[in-house]
C-alpha cells in the first residue's frame, strides 16, 4: 500500500503540468492523519486469519472533513462464535474515537468471509454484497494494521481471476489482457449504477444528489482505475515478465498475479496518474485532475455536502450546487473519454475490443 506522505505518480504529474491540486493533497494528508489514528486504535485486534479492512474514502487517500469510515472485520478461517464479539468491540472503539460510521447497507461495519469471496465469483451465490466485497478489497482498500489475512485472500481471489481464465493460459490471442478479471470489474460498475437508483427509490430519494455525484466521480474513477491494471498488463514494460510467462507452454501465471497484486496496491487516483503519464496529452490529464480536485473541494465543503445530502430530485436542475456537480462530472468523463478513445492507439484498441464487446 502506498505511503501518502512520500513522492508518487501524482506528484510528478503535478509537477510536469505545473498545477496546484490543493483539495487533492490535502485529502491526502488528512488520510494519513486518520490512518495513523486508527492504527493505534486497532493494534492487537488484528490475527494471522484476522484483519480489519477499511474502504472508501480512507482506502483512496481522498478522506474529508465530511468521510465516514467504510471497515470489515476479513475473516480467514474457520467458523468462530468469538468472531462476533472481536467485530462488536473493534465497531466499539472505532465509533467511540468518533469516526463516522457507515451507511445503512449492511456491506460494511460488520464481518466478512473469505470464502465466499474467493469461491462465489458469478453464478447465484455471487450476492450485489459478495461482488462489492470482492472487487472493492482489490481497487479500494487499506489495512491500518496487521495484513496477513488481507494479503493471502486477496492474493487468492486474483489467483481465481487469472488460473480460471483459460483464454490467458491456453488462448492463441498475443494481447495479455484478464479478461475474467475485466468483466466481473464492468459487472460490478454495472451493479452500482443499477443499485443507485434501487436506492434512490427505497430512501425516497434521500441522499440523491450526494450518491449521484460519488456516482459520477469516485465510483466511476475506481472502474476506470481497474479497466487501466487490466489494460496495462498488455501495455506495461513492467509486465514483459508475466507476458513471457504465459507465453511459455512451460510457463505459468504467478508473474501475472504478482503484478496485479503490485498494481492494486497502489490507490485509484495513483493508478490514474500513471496511466496519464505514459498514455495521455497534457490537456486530458488538466481535466481529468483538475476536475476531480473541484470534487474533492466540494465534498469538503459541509454548506455544500449539506445542500446535496437534503436535494430533492425535482430541484437537481435548478440548484446551483448540483449544477456545479454536473460541469465536473462532465469534465471528469471528457477527460477518461480522451483517454481511452483518443489520446493513444493502443489504449483505443484495447478498450474498444475488451471494453465494449
Amino acid at each position: 500500500m502506498l505511503d501518502l506522505t512520500t513522492p508518487s505518480h501524482l506528484d510528478e504529474l503535478k509537477s510536469e503540468l505545473r498545477s496546484d491540486w490543493p483539495a487533492i493533497f490535502h485529502a491526502r494528508q488528512t488520510t494519513a492523519k486518520r490512518r495513523g489514528r486508527l492504527g493505534a486504535l486497532l493494534a492487537g485486534e488484528d490475527s494471522a486469519d484476522a484483519n480489519v479492512v477499511v474502504y472508501g474514502s480512507m482506502a483512496r487517500g481522498e478522506m474529508t472533513s465530511e468521510s465516514d469510515l467504510d471497515w470489515t472485520l476479513l475473516l480467514d478461517k474457520p467458523v468462530d462464535p468469538a468472531d462476533l464479539a472481536t467485530t462488536q468491540r473493534i465497531a466499539s472503539k472505532i465509533y467511540a474515537a468518533k469516526f463516522a460510521e457507515p451507511g445503512k447497507t449492511n456491506i460494511f461495519g460488520s464481518m466478512t468471509s473469505s470464502h465466499s469471496l474467493v469461491h462465489d465469483i458469478g453464478g447465484q451465490d455471487d450476492t450485489n454484497a459478495n461482488t462489492t466485497r470482492r472487487i472493492l478489497l482489490l481497487l479500494e482498500s487499506y489495512v491500518p494494521a496487521g495484513r496477513e489475512a488481507y494479503d493471502r485472500v486477496r492474493r487468492h481471489i486474483l489467483h481465481r481471476y487469472v488460473e480460471d481464465d483459460y483464454g490467458l493460459s491456453f488462448g492463441s490471442g498475443q494481447k495479455i489482457v484478464p479478461r475474467f478479471l475485466l468483466n466481473d470489474l464492468s459487472r460490478y460498475w454495472r451493479t452500482v449504477t443499477v443499485d443507485f437508483v434501487h436506492k434512490q427509490r427505497a430512501d425516497a430519494g434521500e441522499k440523491w444528489a450526494l450518491r449521484n455525484a460519488k456516482l459520477r466521480m469516485s465510483r466511476k474513477l475506481i472502474f476506470a482505475a481497474g479497466l487501466l491494471v487490466c489494460f496495462e498488463c498488455h501495455l506495461d514494460p513492467d509486465a514483459e515478465r508475466a507476458r513471457r510467462e504465459l507465453r511459455d507452454p512451460n510457463g505459468g501465471s504467478a508473474e501475472l498475479i504478482r503484478y496485479l497484486e503490485q498494481q492494486f496496491s497502489l490507490p485509484p487516483l495513483e493508478i490514474l496518474a500513471r496511466s496519464v503519464l505514459r498514455r495521455a496529452k497534457p490537456e486530458t490529464a488538466k481535466l481529468l485532475f483538475d476536475n476531480y480536485e473541484a470534487f474533492l473541494a466540494l465534498m469538503d465543503s459541509h454548506e455544500q455536502r449539506a445542500v446535496l445530502k437534503s436535494l430533492d430530485p425535482s430541484e437537481a436542475h435548478t440548484n446551483e450546487v448540483f449544477k456545479q456537480v454536473r460541469q465536473i462530472s462532465h469534465g471528469f468523463q471528457d477527460g477518461l473519454t480522451c483517454l481511452f478513445f483518443r489520446d493513444n492507439k493502443e489504449l483505443y484498441s484495447l478498450t474498444e475490443f475488451y471494453g465494449v464487446f
